[in-house]
Parts: structure tokens; C-alpha cells; sequence
């Protein structure tokens, strides 16, 4: 569930990159971001640091 969380929150930053335009613009992640993300939400779903993670800053 973290990793969702986490992946639709990087797809909703690629949507505000592009000006809200879903139409003409495809708002994705790519690969090497989701994998990038995977240990971040592992942590994150073991119980580890909870305090405040800016989603949006963390993953590259």
C-alpha cells in the first residue's frame, strides 16, 4: 500500500509539472524512480520513520 501511495503521489507531481494539461501531456514515473521508491515505502510499511516524510522531495 506504501508503494502505492507512494508512486500515484509521484504521478500527481508529474501532473502539476505539466500545468494540469492530461490531455496532451502523459503524466508518468519512470522506471527508475519506482524502483527507487520501493525502499522507501518497505520502511515505511515495517513501521519505521513516520515523521512527516515529504513524499513529494524524497524520491529522485
Amino acid at each position: 500500500v506504501w508503494a502505492s501511495l507512494l508512486l500515484y503521489r509521484q504521478i500527481l507531481d508529474s501532473i502539476e509539472a505539466n500545468d494540469y494539461d492530461n490531455f496532451t501531456k502523459r503524466a508518468y514515473v519512470k522506471k527508475s524512480r519506482k524502483l527507487l521508491s520501493l525502499p522507501l515505502a518497505y520502511v515505511r510499511a515495517m513501521g519505521g520513520p513516520s515523521k512527516h516524510l515529504s513524499l513529494g522531495k524524497v524520491y529522485m
